[in-house]
This record gives structure tokens, C-alpha cells and sequence, in this order.
């Protein structure tokens, strides 16, 4: 063998060519950058993209380079759409036709037709920005947890950089028609979403199922209720009540805690109002003017709620699928009264009458006698917290998403 056909094998296991003809290093001189997006359209999408980064870190594998990324933040036209995310997740937290008539017109043009339709027609200017922030970061793998931001990944994956892999994980519990079927492994969390994903033609080859995904914090948590109530100065021998309806207070919370002052049985009620400073200031005006045996305590946005969580008898919320699922990985029973869109209701579902995590409510008089029987008798509870520990024992699939991570080129 001459010498330069030896040079040339010997850099071709090293090296690579891109797309333009530049050389390119691969894993085996340089770290994988695996990339995780963030974006605010709900707190769920935030919270699932730290746990899966956090599971990767946890690997402490010298290969990977972690890079958590806010991509909304740093370009004007980037901040205008996340801005508009957030408007419309309360809008649908307050008025739930507005997600449903979305959900509808997801139809419109075909299924796998409409979003790129979309984004050709009003967001083009979008697409450009966020490509340009991806080109800056140069990542071997994108991970979201976001429709519109794995429709970009691919986006930058098909027109700028064809060797990057998009990996995006699925929070919900069911699978929408603007998921994109173009990215390179789709990750789902039950198997209702697992066959919605075939229907909506995602190949086998691209889907992956694991666990729900948590925060490591939410796994880590093994003090009872006992301890919790200390922590935070609570009444020890009082049901206790937490309601909360995401980050930003809404979805029918004040009626649902206007409606618990008429529990005739001593409760203490955790109000957790998030970013909702005016329900916030009306609860703790209203603190001292309740009958003595309600106990009220509102919170404003809380880091660590989940400890509230777990020192709470049951949860009530709305059908976010972050907020049922953390609750019921503590032992905590739910109780829904609120579905912003088509996506919570099946959720809730899953959750209520699958999973048997607890129950859903079209009325707030309902909540009030499920909070009477259960405070006169709280082993009513017992079938859900047996359910609950179900689910937690098949563990943290966000460690299932890193050790995937770990080995995928």
C-alpha cells in the first residue's frame, strides 16, 4: 500500500467532509454538542427541557457538551413570537374554544401541510432568526420539546447543516397534527401517544417510547407530608388542599378556591397563584376574613412547588400534563377541573380514567363534596395513591432519553 493511500484512510476514520467541502471533526476529536431548546409556551415545555438536559448532565460523559439554550430571547422578532405564545396560552386558559378552533384548523390544507404553510406565510422572518441562532451554536443533535421549534430544527437540518440530528420529545400525552414526522426520532410517553404517532405516519424506525419524564428533584423526593407541612408552618391535622392551574393562575383557580370556603370540614387551601399578582393580593385581602376552620394560604410563583405538592392530602388543577404527572409521581391524588384544549383533555384522561390517578370535575360543587368525603374519610384515597405508586415505579424516562443521547450519531 503507497504511503498517500495510507494517509488517506487513516484521515478519513478521523475526519469527514461537510456539505461545502470543508473538513469537519467527528466525535472522535471533539465533544458532542447536544443542544436543548427552550421555549416559553406553558411552564411544561420549560420544565421537561431541564429534565432532560439534567439526565444528560448526570451522565458526566467527557464526549457531550451540554448547551441549554432560551432561543426566543436574543433577537426582537424572536421575542414577538414567544410574547405571542405566552398571550395565547392564557387566552386558551380563559377561554378554552380559543385552542379548540386552533386544533381545528390544523386540519386545513392537510394535516402535514398546514404549519409549513404557516410559517411561509407569517413567519418567515422567524424561521430566518432561529436558523441563524442555530447556525451560531453549531449542534450535532437539537433536542425539543416544542412543535414549532422541532419544525425548525429540521428546517436548519434540510437547508443549512444535513449532518445534525433532531431528536424532539413529545410532553403531551397524545400526539397533534403539527408534530413534525420529519424529524429524526420521535419520543413519546404512553403508548395512547405511541399509536397516534403511527396514525399521523411517524415510522416505527422513528419512534421511541420511555417513561413519563420528571425532574430528577421530583424523583429524589422520599420525605412524607409530615415533613413538608413543617417546612412551610402548615397545620399538621388539617386535609390539605392545593389548588393551582400553571404559571399563570387562570383557568377558573378563583372559582374553584372561592368555592372551598364552603367545605364544611377544617382544611388548609395552598393557593399557588404563579405570575397571578392580582389573585395573589385579592386571596391574601381575603386571607382573614375566611370562617376559621378554612385555613388559607396563597402563594405567589413558587421554585419548589412540588413540595407543596407533597404536602398536600389532594391537588387541584387544571389538565396540564406536567403538573397531574408531577403530582401523581408524589403520591398526591388529582382532581381536574379545568381542560384548556384538546391536548389537556386527553390528558386528563389518561391520567383520571386510565391511569387512575385521580378524578375530573365539571363543577366546582362536585369538587367541594369530593373535598367533604375525602376530609371526613381519607382513605377514599387509598386507590389513587396505589395507582400513583404504579407509575412511579417505572421510573424517569428522561434518563431513558440521555442514555439514548449518549450513543446516538
Amino acid at each position: 500500500m503507497r504511503m498517500w493511500d495510507f494517509f488517506c484512510i487513516f484521515a478519513a476514520q478521523i475526519y469527514k467532509f461537510d456539505t461545502k467541502g470543508r473538513f469537519m471533526a467527528t466525535a472522535q476529536n471533539r465533544k458532542k454538542r447536544v443542544l436543548v431548546t427552550y421555549i416559553e409556551a406553558g411552564f411544561g415545555h420549560i420544565t421537561t427541557a431541564n429534565s432532560i438536559a439534567s439526565a444528560i448532565e448526570a451522565l458526566h460523559d467527557p464526549n457531550i457538551e451540554v448547551i441549554r439554550k432560551y432561543m426566543f430571547k436574543d433577537d426582537p422578532v424572536l421575542v414577538k413570537l414567544e410574547k405571542s405564545y405566552v398571550r395565547d396560552v392564557k387566552w386558551a386558559n380563559t377561554f378554552p374554544w380559543h385552542n379548540y378552533l386552533q386544533m381545528a384548523a390544523t386540519h386545513i390544507g392537510g394535516i402535514h401541510n398546514s404549519l409549513p404553510f404557516v410559517v411561509s406565510l407569517i413567519y418567515r422572518k422567524v424561521r430566518e432568526k432561529y436558523l441563524a441562532e442555530l447556525a451560531q451554536i453549531k449542534p450535532d443533535i437539537i433536542i425539543d420539546t416544542h412543535y414549532f421549534t422541532s419544525f425548525l430544527a429540521t428546517e436548519y437540518r434540510d437547508k443549512v447543516d444535513p449532518h445534525v440530528k433532531v431528536v424532539t420529545y413529545d410532553p403531551d400525552n397524545n400526539v397533534h397534527n403539527w408534530w413534525n414526522i420529519r424529524v429524526d426520532k420521535f419520543i413519546v410517553n404512553c403508548r395512547l401517544a405511541f399509536h397516534e404517532a403511527l396514525e399521523k405516519d411517524f415510522t416505527r424506525k422513528q419512534l421511541m417510547i420511555v417513561p413519563f419524564v420528571t425532574r430528577k428533584e421530583i424523583m429524589d423526593v422520599t420525605e412524607d407530608k409530615a415533613y413538608y407541612r413543617e417546612q412551610y408552618g402548615l397545620p399538621q391535622d388539617r386535609f390539605t388542599v392545593m389548588v393551582a392551574a400553571g404559571g399563570y393562575g387562570k383557568s377558573g383557580m378563583n372559582r374553584v378556591v372561592n368555592a372551598l370556603m364552603h367545605v364544611k370540614y377544617p382544611i388548609t387551601i395552598i393557593a399557588i397563584c404563579g405570575t397571578n399578582k392580582r389573585m395573589y393580593n385579592r386571596l391574601m385581602s381575603l386571607k382573614t376574613k375566611v370562617a376559621p376552620h378554612i385555613d388559607l394560604r396563597p402563594y405567589e410563583f413558587v421554585n419548589k412547588v412540588y413540595e407543596l405538592n407533597r404536602a398536600s392530602d389532594v391537588f387541584l388543577t387544571k389538565g396540564g400534563p406536567n403538573a397531574m404527572l408531577d403530582s401523581a409521581l408524589l403520591g398526591v391524588p388529582i382532581g381536574v377541573f379545568y381542560c384548556a384544549s384538546p391536548i389537556e383533555y386527553k390528558s386528563m384522561h389518561l391520567f383520571t380514567s386510565i391511569l387512575n390517578c385521580g378524578r375530573f370535575f365539571r363543577t366546582a360543587h362536585r369538587i367541594v363534596r369530593w373535598v367533604n368525603e375525602c376530609a371526613s374519610d381519607p382513605s377514599i384515597l387509598d386507590i389513587y395513591i396505589d395507582a400513583e405508586n404504579e407509575v412511579r415505579a417505572k421510573g424517569n424516562g428522561a434518563v431513558q432519553i440521555a442514555q439514548f443521547i449518549q450513543t446516538y450519531e
